[in-house]
């Protein structure tokens, strides 16, 4: 395995940032760190950079012990989330500075740093940028120089802290397409912070959920999305609808009503099917209050009748049109794949 993280914790003042961290992160594949706003994921990352040392734990690399050892030492590449770029170098001197500044005996010739500079800058696909400045340049531009300049010291763990953060939402989405398909020629062992859920579902190979400086699941991105261990987890990746309701021999109340065990009961805006009728009389009656277009899908809110619960649906153009088409006053909502959350903190399936 490339890193093994021990028992890890760290303190700012008052503040605990990591508590008792166990964490493996495979080699040749792609990790994201995941998690809201102070959950820790960059102070884990600072700390496998060498950058911050924790207070508790250790960190091997390769199976080595590197827990005080200086970032310089530690083979890694950091690509900071506004780039970091020198302004008053070109990208091709911004791509070499790492290889220049090696001692002297480790030092490539200039040749050398030419012909490495120019295949990076093939690999990130600017070649014919190599003589601008990065001012020149455009956000996604200068986030792939950044990314050559990290591989240029030929690093055995690559480390992105946010990478896309900075950058609007459809260089975002060509960046991270790009990002998976360049770790997919060149199998770098690759640890990336995000707080963005779909970044993490749509890039990595395995996704380590931080709340609150632990670890709440770890692995891979259809996992943690089908199969969450907790609400927190289920809540934080992707839009979710959450009802405190009442289950009372296999049959959900989401009324205030008395009797059966309290649960916690979850479905995403997708596994709520909207119908007219209901036939089956196992629909719970709603009414729409609004709705919004979302490219080919229609966002639907909805509040039910009893109880009054406010409820997201998912639905597609088509059904929208038929359901807008009669103009109902009340329909019908069915959940399929939704989960209850017990308070023995267990999950089981539930459809209606």
């Amino acid at each position: 395995m490339s890193i093994e993280i021990t028992q890890v914790g760290k303190k700012f003042g008052d503040f605990t940032a990591l508590e008792n961290i166990n964490l493996t992160i495979p080699d040749g594949e792609i990790t994201a760190l995941l998690g809201p706003s102070g959950s820790g994921k960059t102070t884990l990352l600072r700390i496998i950079a060498g950058l911050e040392t924790p207070d508790t734990g250790t960190i091997s690399l390769f199976g080595e012990d590197s827990t005080w050892k200086q970032t310089k030492d530690r083979k890694v590449g950091f690509v900071f989330q506004h780039y970091a770029l020198f302004k008053h170098m070109s990208v091709f001197e911004n791509v070499a500075f790492g290889l220049r500044i090696r001692p002297r005996r480790l030092r490539p010739d200039k040749a050398e740093i030419r012909r490495k500079v120019f295949s990076l800058l093939s690999l990130v696909q600017l070649e014919s940028m190599a003589n601008r400045l990065p001012g020149e340049l455009s956000g996604g531009q200068k986030q792939r120089v950044a990314l050559a300049r990290a591989l240029a010291i030929e690093p055995k763990v690559l480390l992105l802290d946010e990478p896309f953060g900075a950058l609007d939402a459809k260089v975002r989405q060509e960046l991270r397409r790009w990002l998976r398909f360049l770790h997919d020629e060149i199998h770098i062992t690759s640890v990336f912070v995000t707080h963005d859920q779909e970044e993490a579902l749509e890039v990595s190979d395995n996704i380590v959920i931080l709340n609150k400086g632990k670890i709440e699941q770890i692995g891979a991105p259809e996992d943690v999305y089908d199969h969450p261990a907790n609400p927190f987890v289920y809540g934080f990746l992707g839009n979710v609808n959450l009802f405190h309701a009442r289950l009372d021999k296999g049959v959900l109340n989401l009324n205030h009503a008395e009797g059966g065990a309290e649960v916690s009961f979850f479905v995403r805006p997708q596994d709520v099917v909207i119908s007219l009728s209901n036939e089956n009389g196992k629909g719970v009656e709603a009414k729409i209050t609004g709705h919004r277009i979302l490219g080919s899908r229609v966002r639907v809110n909805l509040k039910t009748i009893a109880g009054e619960k406010e409820i997201e649906a998912d639905i597609d153009k088509k059904q929208w049109a038929l359901i807008e088409k009669e103009n109902r006053e009340t329909i019908y909502i069915l959940f399929f794949g939704a989960k209850i959350y017990s308070k023995d903190e267990t999950w089981s399936d539930y459809a209606i």
